[in-house]
């Protein structure tokens, strides 16, 4: 049980840098994510490309 909750915590961390790098990439360190694509700035940390970007 234990590390199924540590897995989660990890992947979850990884998530959180990756949108951060992102948003960095983005030029915009203060936002917590952006858009994998055209930069533009996301809310959430689990995703990687806004709606007009992955189709959506």
């Amino acid at each position: 049980m234990f590390e199924c909750q540590y897995n989660d915590e990890m992947e979850s961390e990884v998530k959180r840098l990756e949108a951060r790098a992102r948003a960095v990439a983005a030029g915009h360190p203060e936002w917590l994510n952006a858009c994998a694509v055209c930069g533009v700035e996301l809310q959430a940390v689990d995703v990687s490309r806004c709606g007009i970007c992955s189709g959506k």
